[in-house]
C-alpha cells in the first residue's frame, strides 16, 4: 500500500512538472499573429529561435538573395510561401498579410516544411474565403452602381425623348386645329370667289347680248331732206 501510495504521489509530481514547463513555453512564446490557431501538425521539427527573430532572419536572407521560393500560394490577402535556404538545408515557411509577414516557422526537414505549407495553406483559404466574398461583393455594388447610373442617364434620354414627342404632338394637334380653321376659311373664300365669278359672267353674257341686239338696231339714212 505504501509502495502505490508513494508512485501516486511521485507520478502527479512529474505531471505536474511537465505541465508547468509547458505552460511556461506557452506563456514565453505568445503568439502576435493576428489569425488562429497556426500550423497544428508542425510537430517537433520546427526549430525554436532562441537568439534571434526568425521573421528578421528571413527576411534578411530575402534582402542576401539567400533563399529561394519553392512554392506559394496567394488567398485574397492571405499568402503562404515555402523557402528553402542555399547555404544548408534550412526551409522557412512564412505566412504573409496584405504582402508582410507577420508569422515564420523554420525547418530543418523538407517534408515537415511542405506539410507545415500545404497546412498553412489550407488555413490561409478558409480565412480569405469572407475576404474574398467581401471584395466580390464589393465589385459587384461598383457594377451595380455603374448600371445604375447608366440606366438612370438612359431613363433621363427617354424621358427627354418623351417630353420632345409630346411637345411636338401638342404642335402638330395645334398645327392641325390652324390647318383645318384654314381649310373652313378657304373654302368660304373659294365659294364666295365663285359666286362672284359666276355674277361676273352672268353680267358680261348679259352685256354681250344688249351689245348684239344694238348691232340690229343700227339707225337708217333720212333721205326724204336731200
Amino acid at each position: 500500500m505504501t509502495d502505490n501510495t508513494s508512485r501516486t504521489r511521485l507520478l502527479a509530481g512529474i505531471i505536474a512538472i511537465q505541465l508547468s514547463v509547458c505552460a511556461s513555453a506557452v506563456l514565453a512564446k505568445p503568439d502576435p499573429a493576428p489569425a488562429p490557431g497556426f500550423l497544428a501538425d508542425a510537430g517537433p521539427a520546427a526549430v525554436d529561435p532562441s537568439s534571434q527573430s526568425v521573421i528578421a532572419e528571413l527576411q534578411q536572407r530575402v534582402a542576401d538573395g539567400s533563399v529561394r521560393e519553392l512554392r506559394a500560394s496567394v488567398d485574397g490577402d492571405y499568402g503562404t510561401a515555402l523557402l528553402l535556404a542555399d547555404d544548408k538545408v534550412l526551409c522557412y515557411v512564412a505566412l504573409l498579410y496584405q504582402n508582410k509577414m507577420w508569422r515564420v516557422l523554420r525547418f530543418d526537414n523538407l517534408g515537415a516544411a511542405d506539410a507545415a505549407y500545404r497546412n498553412a495553406s489550407k488555413q490561409n483559404g478558409a480565412i480569405a474565403g469572407d475576404a474574398i466574398r467581401r471584395q466580390v461583393l464589393a465589385t459587384q455594388l461598383r457594377q451595380y452602381e455603374r448600371a445604375i447610373e447608366d440606366a438612370q442617364a438612359r431613363a433621363e434620354a427617354l424621358n427627354n425623348d418623351m417630353r420632345l414627342v409630346q411637345a411636338q404632338r401638342l404642335r402638330m394637334v395645334e398645327d392641325q386645329k390652324t390647318s383645318r380653321a384654314e381649310v373652313q376659311t378657304a373654302e368660304l373664300d373659294s365659294r364666295a370667289a365663285r359666286a362672284q365669278l359666276e355674277k361676273l359672267r352672268r353680267e358680261i353674257r348679259r352685256i354681250e347680248s344688249s351689245l348684239a341686239d344694238s348691232r340690229e338696231m343700227l339707225p337708217v339714212a333720212n333721205k326724204s331732206g336731200r
